[in-house]
Protein backbone atom coordinates (compact mmCIF):
# COMPACT_ATOMS: atom_id res chain seq x y z
CA UNK A 1 0.00 0.00 0.00
CA UNK A 2 1.39 3.40 -1.00
CA UNK A 3 2.00 6.26 1.42
CA UNK A 4 -0.76 8.42 -0.05
CA UNK A 5 -3.40 5.71 0.11
CA UNK A 6 -2.47 4.84 3.69
CA UNK A 7 -2.76 8.47 4.80
CA UNK A 8 -6.04 8.98 2.95
CA UNK A 9 -7.56 5.88 4.55
CA UNK A 10 -6.35 6.78 8.06
CA UNK A 11 -7.47 10.41 7.93
CA UNK A 12 -10.41 9.90 5.56
CA UNK A 13 -9.34 12.78 3.34
CA UNK A 14 -7.67 13.24 -0.02
CA UNK A 15 -4.08 14.46 -0.26
CA UNK A 16 -2.51 16.44 -3.06
CA UNK A 17 0.27 14.07 -4.02
CA UNK A 18 3.28 14.73 -6.30
CA UNK A 19 2.52 13.88 -9.91
CA UNK A 20 4.70 13.41 -12.96
CA UNK A 21 5.39 16.77 -14.62
CA UNK A 22 5.06 18.88 -11.44
CA UNK A 23 7.23 22.01 -11.77
CA UNK A 24 7.39 24.58 -8.98
CA UNK A 25 8.53 27.50 -11.12
CA UNK A 26 6.34 28.21 -14.14
CA UNK A 27 5.09 31.34 -15.87
CA UNK A 28 1.35 31.75 -16.49
CA UNK A 29 0.25 32.64 -20.00
CA UNK A 30 -1.70 35.63 -18.64
CA UNK A 31 0.96 38.04 -17.33
CA UNK A 32 -1.51 39.43 -14.79
CA UNK A 33 -1.53 36.05 -13.05
CA UNK A 34 2.22 36.18 -12.39
CA UNK A 35 4.19 37.74 -9.57
CA UNK A 36 7.01 39.88 -10.93
CA UNK A 37 10.38 39.25 -9.29
CA UNK A 38 12.19 42.57 -9.54
CA UNK A 39 15.60 42.46 -11.20
CA UNK A 40 16.67 45.96 -10.13
CA UNK A 41 18.70 45.82 -6.89
CA UNK A 42 17.03 48.79 -5.21
CA UNK A 43 13.50 47.75 -6.18
CA UNK A 44 14.14 44.23 -4.97
CA UNK A 45 15.60 45.58 -1.73
CA UNK A 46 12.49 47.67 -1.00
CA UNK A 47 10.06 44.91 -2.01
CA UNK A 48 11.86 42.33 0.13
CA UNK A 49 11.87 44.64 3.14
CA UNK A 50 8.18 45.42 2.79
CA UNK A 51 7.32 41.86 1.78
CA UNK A 52 8.55 40.33 5.03
CA UNK A 53 6.53 42.79 7.10
CA UNK A 54 3.42 42.43 4.94
CA UNK A 55 3.63 38.64 5.18
CA UNK A 56 3.78 38.84 8.98
CA UNK A 57 0.86 41.30 9.04
CA UNK A 58 -1.22 39.00 6.84
CA UNK A 59 -0.44 35.95 8.97
CA UNK A 60 -1.55 37.80 12.11
CA UNK A 61 -4.72 38.98 10.41
CA UNK A 62 -5.59 35.54 9.02
CA UNK A 63 -5.08 33.81 12.38
CA UNK A 64 -7.00 36.36 14.48
CA UNK A 65 -9.87 33.94 15.18
CA UNK A 66 -7.94 30.70 14.91
CA UNK A 67 -5.88 29.70 17.95
CA UNK A 68 -4.28 26.58 16.42
CA UNK A 69 -3.27 28.58 13.35
CA UNK A 70 -1.71 31.28 15.56
CA UNK A 71 0.38 28.62 17.28
CA UNK A 72 1.63 27.44 13.89
CA UNK A 73 2.25 30.88 12.39
CA UNK A 74 3.91 32.57 15.38
CA UNK A 75 7.33 31.28 14.26
CA UNK A 76 7.32 32.72 10.72
CA UNK A 77 5.62 35.87 12.05
CA UNK A 78 8.47 36.64 14.45
CA UNK A 79 11.08 35.63 11.88
CA UNK A 80 9.50 37.84 9.20
CA UNK A 81 9.32 40.87 11.48
CA UNK A 82 12.93 40.32 12.49
CA UNK A 83 13.96 40.07 8.84
CA UNK A 84 12.04 43.28 8.16
CA UNK A 85 14.03 45.04 10.89
CA UNK A 86 17.34 43.71 9.60
CA UNK A 87 16.61 44.74 6.02
CA UNK A 88 15.29 48.14 7.14
CA UNK A 89 18.54 48.91 8.94
CA UNK A 90 20.66 47.59 6.07
CA UNK A 91 18.59 49.62 3.61
CA UNK A 92 19.13 52.87 5.54
CA UNK A 93 22.86 52.22 5.80
CA UNK A 94 23.11 51.31 2.11
CA UNK A 95 21.12 54.31 0.93
CA UNK A 96 22.54 57.06 3.15
CA UNK A 97 25.60 55.82 5.04
CA UNK A 98 28.14 56.64 2.35
CA UNK A 99 27.20 60.36 2.57
CA UNK A 100 28.63 60.43 6.11
CA UNK A 101 31.40 57.85 5.79
CA UNK A 102 29.52 54.70 6.87
CA UNK A 103 29.67 51.62 4.68
CA UNK A 104 26.91 49.16 3.82
CA UNK A 105 26.95 46.17 6.13
CA UNK A 106 26.09 42.79 4.64
CA UNK A 107 28.38 40.82 6.95
CA UNK A 108 26.19 40.53 10.04
CA UNK A 109 22.71 39.53 11.16
CA UNK A 110 23.34 41.21 14.53
CA UNK A 111 20.59 43.78 15.02
CA UNK A 112 22.51 45.42 17.85
CA UNK A 113 25.49 46.10 15.58
CA UNK A 114 23.27 47.37 12.76
CA UNK A 115 21.32 49.64 15.12
CA UNK A 116 24.56 51.08 16.51
CA UNK A 117 25.79 51.85 12.99
CA UNK A 118 22.43 53.38 12.13
CA UNK A 119 22.59 55.66 15.21
CA UNK A 120 26.13 56.70 14.30
CA UNK A 121 24.87 57.58 10.84
CA UNK A 122 22.06 59.72 12.31
CA UNK A 123 24.55 61.49 14.58
CA UNK A 124 26.85 62.27 11.67
CA UNK A 125 23.93 63.74 9.75
CA UNK A 126 23.19 65.85 12.81
CA UNK A 127 19.56 64.74 12.99
CA UNK A 128 17.45 65.74 15.96
CA UNK A 129 14.91 63.53 17.73
CA UNK A 130 12.20 65.85 19.11
CA UNK A 131 9.67 63.00 19.43
CA UNK A 132 12.21 60.86 21.33
CA UNK A 133 11.47 58.02 18.90
CA UNK A 134 15.09 56.84 18.52
CA UNK A 135 15.31 55.24 21.98
CA UNK A 136 11.85 53.67 21.62
CA UNK A 137 12.75 52.04 18.31
CA UNK A 138 16.15 51.10 19.71
CA UNK A 139 14.52 49.22 22.60
CA UNK A 140 12.24 47.34 20.19
CA UNK A 141 15.14 46.38 17.93
CA UNK A 142 17.30 45.32 20.88
CA UNK A 143 14.43 43.18 22.19
CA UNK A 144 14.41 41.33 18.86
CA UNK A 145 18.21 41.08 19.08
CA UNK A 146 17.89 39.55 22.54
CA UNK A 147 15.27 36.92 21.70
CA UNK A 148 16.84 36.02 18.35
CA UNK A 149 20.49 37.14 18.21
CA UNK A 150 21.49 35.40 14.99
CA UNK A 151 18.21 35.19 13.04
CA UNK A 152 18.05 31.53 14.06
CA UNK A 153 15.68 31.09 17.00
CA UNK A 154 12.41 31.13 15.06
CA UNK A 155 13.64 29.18 12.03
CA UNK A 156 14.86 26.05 13.82
CA UNK A 157 13.90 24.23 17.02
CA UNK A 158 17.55 23.44 17.80
CA UNK A 159 20.92 25.10 17.32
CA UNK A 160 23.71 23.79 15.09
CA UNK A 161 24.76 21.34 17.78
CA UNK A 162 21.26 19.94 18.18
CA UNK A 163 20.58 21.70 21.49
CA UNK A 164 17.08 23.15 21.97
CA UNK A 165 16.96 26.86 21.21
CA UNK A 166 15.90 28.64 24.42
CA UNK A 167 12.77 30.78 24.11
CA UNK A 168 12.34 34.08 25.92
CA UNK A 169 8.54 34.02 25.65
CA UNK A 170 6.06 31.15 25.51
CA UNK A 171 2.99 33.33 24.90
CA UNK A 172 2.65 36.40 22.71
CA UNK A 173 -0.20 38.80 21.84
CA UNK A 174 0.16 39.05 18.08
CA UNK A 175 -2.11 42.09 17.44
CA UNK A 176 0.08 44.14 19.80
CA UNK A 177 3.19 42.95 17.97
CA UNK A 178 1.68 44.02 14.63
CA UNK A 179 0.76 47.44 16.03
CA UNK A 180 4.27 48.02 17.42
CA UNK A 181 5.81 46.96 14.12
CA UNK A 182 3.56 49.43 12.28
CA UNK A 183 5.08 52.15 14.45
CA UNK A 184 8.61 50.97 13.66
CA UNK A 185 7.76 50.86 9.97
CA UNK A 186 6.48 54.45 10.14
CA UNK A 187 9.71 55.47 11.87
CA UNK A 188 11.87 54.01 9.09
CA UNK A 189 9.66 55.56 6.40
CA UNK A 190 10.12 58.93 8.12
CA UNK A 191 13.89 58.44 8.37
CA UNK A 192 14.03 57.47 4.71
CA UNK A 193 12.26 60.63 3.62
CA UNK A 194 14.22 62.89 5.94
CA UNK A 195 17.65 61.46 5.12
CA UNK A 196 16.83 61.52 1.42
CA UNK A 197 16.07 65.24 1.66
CA UNK A 198 19.38 65.85 3.45
CA UNK A 199 21.36 63.93 0.84
CA UNK A 200 19.57 65.69 -2.02
CA UNK A 201 19.99 69.17 -0.50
Amino acid sequence: MGKRIAFEEILNTEFRWPTLGDKPFVIAEDPFENANIAEDRLTRFVLMKEGYKTAADLMISSSADDRPLRDILVFPIIFNYRQFLELSLKYQLAMYGSAVGISENWKTHDLGVLWSEFLTMLERFGTEDPDKADPVVGQIILEFAKIDPGSYSYRYPVDRRGNPVPLTYTDLHLPNLADVMDGVSGYFIGCDGYLSSLVDA
